[in-house]
């Protein structure tokens, strides 16, 4: 226990966005093409990355994140035997936008280039009306290495939950424990799948990454993302440790963010279809969309992806997703989802329920079949994940953007704040 308190001390440190201004690390001094991870045979004992030392020694995520394969087993996301999809060119408009000034939230100017830099990101792709007019790869991230995603996986099962909703191959008023009987006397029983998809079931869980004793740590340890001592007493997969949540309140009163839920929506999937996440994934939209690269999943112990945080994929085909979202679903020459699934999710859900989370840097959002949904003029929505992963959807501007990030701090609380200005300034300008 001892060893689980200084994991869990350090990681809080690491991720929690109260840290002092003098603790960041600059981005300066966690650049790739300084640092010289992992070069040699064998590297330097200073410069290896390993399981045990990506998330909780910064700036080791810097390479991990797209190297995370090399470190943690995984489960292949095909793009099948098609050839790619090209990615229509526009106007190379990179030296414009970073220099596109715009007011932070401590009433600072900054450019879009100094808020790349500042949320330490790996790459950036930016899509105007199909057509990428931004690209860069700003720390050494090579262009065909697929990116740790983080939770931007719960999006992706969240769509097609949505989808399956749409067949009748889910019932959204249906309960969990029809689907996962196991979860009968969890905090899951007598919560809905629709409960589950918009994060309203209510739970005695606790995603509190500045807090030693969250439960956040005890899920970590249960699917492998955090080293476990030899004497570790507690899960050890995700399938043990999901049926050990309790119950809180009553269901569908409240949104609170909990990454658990989405690993039990996993659990529901696979029931549901009888196929793992990552075949979903490849099925109906991988090999669908004409992508460059294959993705990939991580696992547990047990072969059990990390259906809320396990996604690792290439910028450019990302790009792609979010383009087909942007089209209601069509891209590629084919409706790859159906327009009113995309409908559905852009509905949002209940703004007063979103509240209960406390997520003030998000004011007026929801969330709906995990995704975040802004309600703003443009109907712009996203898919976040720690350390700065999004895919930002904003049709009313012909607007896609993603950004993979390394940012030493987890929550979005970090960098949300600026990023949200940063993109009104962008879709003004190309408007």
């Amino acid at each position: 226990m001892i060893f689980l308190r200084t994991l869990a001390a350090t990681l809080a440190v690491l991720l929690t966005h109260h840290t002092q201004a003098q603790e960041m690390p600059s981005p300066d001094t966690a650049r790739l093409d300084q640092l010289r991870l992992m070069e040699g045979f064998p590297a330097p004992a200073d410069k290896q990355v390993t399981a045990d030392n990506f998330l909780v020694q910064f700036p080791n995520l810097r390479w991990a994140f797209h190297h995370m394969r090399e470190l943690l087993p995984t489960r292949n996301i095909r793009r099948g035997p098609e050839a790619p999809t090209g990615l229509p060119v526009g106007e190379d408009l990179r030296e414009k936008i970073n220099a596109l000034s715009f007011t932070g939230p401590q009433g600072d100017s900054l450019t879009f280039g100094q808020y790349l830099t500042s949320t330490f990101a790996d790459a950036t792709l930016i899509m105007k009306d199909g057509k990428v007019v931004y690209e860069a790869y700003h720390e050494g991230m090579p262009a065909e290495n697929p990116h740790m995603l983080w939770s931007v996986t719960k999006s992706f099962g969240g769509l097609i939950a949505t989808q399956l909703l749409e067949e009748g191959t889910l019932k959204a008023d249906a309960l969990i424990t029809d689907y996962v009987p196991e979860l009968h006397g969890s905090g899951w029983s007598g919560a809905t799948v629709q409960q589950l998809l918009n994060m309203t079931a209510d739970i005695d869980y606790s995603e509190v990454y500045a807090d030693q004793e969250s439960d956040v740590v005890k899920y970590a340890m249960s699917a492998g993302m955090l080293p476990r001592p030899e004497d570790f007493a507690g899960e050890r997969d995700l399938y043990s440790y999901l049926p050990t949540i309790g119950s809180d309140g009553a269901h569908g009163e409240r949104f609170i963010y909990r990454t658990v839920h989405t690993e039990v929506l996993g659990w529901v999937l696979r029931r549901a279809t009888g196929k793992h996440v990552a075949e979903l994934i490849s099925e109906r939209l991988w090999s669908k969309l004409g992508a460059e690269q294959d993705a990939y999943l991580l696992l547990d112990s047990k072969g059990t992806e990390w259906a809320g945080a396990g996604l690792n994929a290439s910028l450019r085909d990302l790009g792609r997703f979010g383009e087909m979202m942007r089209l209601e679903g069509r891209f590629n020459g084919q409706q790859i989802v159906n327009s009113s699934v995309i409908a559905r999710i852009r509905e949002g859900g209940d703004r007063e329920a979103f509240k209960a989370a406390g997520r003030d840097f998000q004011a007026g959002y929801s969330y709906r079949n995990q995704w975040w949904i802004s309600h703003n003029d443009d109907g712009a929505y996203e898919a976040l994940g720690v350390h700065g992963q999004m895919i930002h959807v904003n049709p009313a501007a012909g607007l896609v953007v993603v950004r993979l990030s390394s940012h030493p701090m987890a929550t979005s609380a970090a960098t949300f704040p600026t990023t949200r200005p940063a993109l009104v300034a962008l879709a003004n300008m190309l408007r």
